[in-house]
């Protein structure tokens, strides 16, 4: 798609445009989580199945290739490639001005410079909202769905993921800023309460639930200071671990988990 063509479509969606759109010369602050998560969302197994997942997801909704998606909380960028090689007029969205411009370094797509609890997108104009592990962020959680709730329009998608279960609270929820993980009765009674019909959902990453579970507790135990869990990682670790994440997708396609370290939600605005 033309870049001018892009250009004149975030034009129509911005609410302040001169205000909003990110470019280079904006401010960039240093943010460790952000660089980490840069340097290993290409190969790390946690991003790299989520983006599988996500590509599983999106060709189970009959949506119109020239439907406008928004990938809010897009970060560095980790599901912008994948979200582009499906052909929506796809806009990437973040707080983090410095994640946009690493953001930027990678992928040539529309990138916007805005939060989830006041999104600089008109009503109704949206016809797709990517939200993976954004919404647990929010101090008003409440407030977010609302917003994906005005900015989509009637009868478009929300595909939605968070972190789950309490017990499984680590230093990578302290590091990246979590507020909460949610429980599977939490998440969908609060996306009922903000009027949307919930098509699909289901745990994910439930045969690394334990592992998980004893890590964070072991981190825990032993007060081991660490940057990010994306750092503790090896080739060898990597190679397995992904290939039991990825085990996961071909059985999400005939029944969903019981548990699992997350939930997707795929729901309509009615």
């Amino acid at each position: 798609m033309h870049s001018k063509f892009l250009y004149e479509i975030i034009m129509k969606l911005l609410e302040n445009p001169s205000f909003h759109i990110y470019t280079m010369s904006d401010e960039q602050i240093k943010d460790v989580a952000y660089q980490i998560e840069w340097e290993v969302e290409c190969f790390h197994w946690w991003f790299f199945v989520r983006r599988k997942l996500l590509k599983s997801l999106l060709s189970s909704l009959n949506v119109s290739k020239n439907c406008i998606t928004l990938d809010i909380g897009c970060g560095t960028g980790a599901n912008l490639r994948i979200l582009g090689a499906t052909g929506f007029n796809v806009i990437g969205l973040d707080r983090s001005i410095y994640a946009l411009s690493l953001t930027q370094k990678r992928i040539n797509l529309p990138l916007i410079n805005g939060d989830l609890n006041g999104l600089p997108v008109r009503s109704e104009s949206v016809g797709l909202i990517i939200a993976m592990d954004i919404l647990e962020h929010l101090e008003n959680d409440i407030n977010g769905i609302g917003e994906f709730y005005r900015v989509l329009k009637k009868g478009g998608n929300l595909i939605l993921t968070v972190p789950t279960f309490k017990s499984l609270w680590g230093i990578q929820d302290m590091v990246t800023g979590h507020k909460r993980r949610y429980s599977r009765q939490e998440i969908l009674y609060k996306l009922k309460q903000g009027g949307f019909e919930i098509l699909r959902y289901s745990y994910f990453n439930f045969f690394l639930f334990f592992p998980i579970l004893i890590g964070r507790r072991m981190i825990n135990l032993l007060g081991l200071k660490i940057e990010s869990e994306n750092k503790i990682n090896f080739p060898i670790i990597n190679f397995f671990l992904k290939a039991i994440f990825s085990l996961e997708l071909h059985i999400l396609k005939h029944f969903p988990f019981p548990f699992g370290v997350s939930i997707f939600c795929i729901a309509q605005k009615k």
